[in-house]
């Protein structure tokens, strides 16, 4: 098949946990070179024109050759999109006249991207910045197989700890649904290993063209933050697509930029998507050991949490989680 590699062809690269600046990824094909699919890069956008401008011009330094950058502005008021667009003419502003949320801005962005004729399309925040060899480590990994559905990278925290965010994720069924593997631990390579995973965040990851249209992209049921993400990975796997991780594309991630790390709105949306996907996907038993956590962990917040004046995003989380068993199901 065509843009497959042979099985005995090598790839080398070399990646670290320090900053892009530093490190040089290189990506050699041992016996002959792979084709350069179109990757539309979507980044959305709300009220963060420097982070933005930050994304995009690691976007615009990465060494792959056929990207088409589009930016989708999430109804901002800091006048983001006419700065950026001035700023990056060869870049495609999207303007939503509302806020649509995190899954149905991303789905504005990614219904464009395909209609200007992108293959795979990557998923970014404003928030992040990838590494040159980026773009070129996932697509060499997703065209060396045709089940691989979606890639995702190597994410690091964008503070200057080298410490890792994401090495991929697996679902448990826990108080929070899902855990990111490697969250808050320094990188001693124990996640340096091509594999399958249960998903990726929306922040960074990218899938072919043929995902979207077959799963009719994000379910935008999922508003708001949280398993808008997961819930695209869980259906693509459901139809025999596998979830790989990649390594050697290595991402940084400021987190909680826009809607703060425990605030009300994050607390109360997180809790009702968190509901709303184990009633979608959880057996008797995942049902039972979510809601044994998910009361443990109301309990151990409002100890923990009203102490540090966060009660009323601890009351926001039950409040969601109350929300989340009325939603209707899919």
């Amino acid at each position: 098949m065509p843009g497959l590699l042979p099985r005995n062809s090598k790839i080398v690269m070399k990646t670290t946990a320090m900053d892009s600046e530093s490190v040089p990824t290189e990506c050699q094909y041992a016996q002959r070179t792979l084709r350069i699919p179109k990757v539309g890069v979507v980044i959305l956008n709300y009220n963060g024109s420097s982070l933005a401008e930050q994304c995009v011009r690691s976007v615009l330094k990465c060494g792959y050759r056929n990207t088409d950058i589009i930016l989708v502005d999430n109804a901002s008021t800091d006048g983001s999109l006419d700065y950026l667009r001035a700023t990056f003419p060869e870049v495609h502003g999207v303007a939503n006249s509302e806020n649509l949320g995190i899954a149905g801005g991303r789905n504005r962005g990614f219904v464009e991207a395909i209609q200007r004729g992108a293959e795979y399309v990557l998923s970014l925040d404003n928030d992040t910045r990838i590494d040159p060899g980026f773009i070129e480590a996932l697509i060499v990994v997703a065209e060396s197989d045709p089940r691989i559905g979606v890639v995702g990278p190597k994410t690091y925290m964008d503070d200057g700890s080298a410490r890792m965010q994401c090495a991929g994720g697996r679902i448990t069924y826990a108080q929070n649904v899902c855990l990111e593997r490697g969250r808050g631990k320094p990188d001693r390579g124990q996640y340096d290993r091509i594999e399958d995973v249960d998903y990726f965040p929306g922040f960074g990851f990218m899938a072919r063209r043929e995902i979207f249209e077959k799963l009719n992209f994000l379910d935008e049921r999922f508003y708001g933050y949280g398993h808008e993400d997961t819930d695209f990975c869980v259906r693509a796997a459901r139809l025999d697509y596998r979830i790989v991780y990649v390594p050697q594309a290595v991402m940084w991630h400021r987190g909680s930029a826009t809607i703060g790390a425990y605030s009300p709105r994050k607390k109360y949306l997180e809790a009702v998507n968190s509901v709303y996907f184990v009633r979608k996907y959880g057996s008797i038993q995942q049902r039972v050991k979510y809601g044994f956590f998910a009361g443990l962990g109301l309990i151990y917040a409002f100890i923990v949490q009203s102490s540090r004046g966060n009660h009323s995003a601890v009351l926001a989380k039950a409040r969601g989680i109350w929300d989340g068993l009325r939603k209707p199901a899919a």
